[in-house]
């Protein structure tokens, strides 16, 4: 038989559940009757993270923080460039910064 849990994260009066499928609507049922509270849905911003859910997974990223860093340097402007990234080992006798070789993977722009 497979667990089942609910993980309460809890910033100021801010909650986030992280759960498996049959648990979340005991929790939230057992919280109601605990605390005056009410379900804003589900999370897409937290502590300066942004966070997508997909169909496959949740993408969190820095978009909006980002933009305002490039804003406050004045590069809010530039010309965006497409820096792919490589899957590489960190080994101490290999060059993090070579260009990537034709048979390393890349993980997208």
């Amino acid at each position: 038989m497979a667990s089942e849990f609910v993980i309460l994260v809890v910033y100021v009066d801010d909650i986030n559940l992280v759960r498996t499928s049959g648990e979340l609507q005991k929790a939230i049922e057992y919280l109601k009757k605990e605390f005056e509270m009410k379900d804003l849905g589900k999370t897409k911003l937290c502590l300066g993270l942004q966070i997508e859910h997909l169909v496959d997974g949740i993408f969190i990223h820095q978009f909006a923080y980002t933009k305002r860093v490039l804003k406050c340097f004045y590069m809010d402007k530039v010309q965006q460039l497409s820096t792919p990234m490589v899957v590489r080992s960190l080994e101490v006798n290999k060059d993090l910064f070579q260009p990537p070789e034709e048979d390393e993977e890349l993980l997208g722009p």
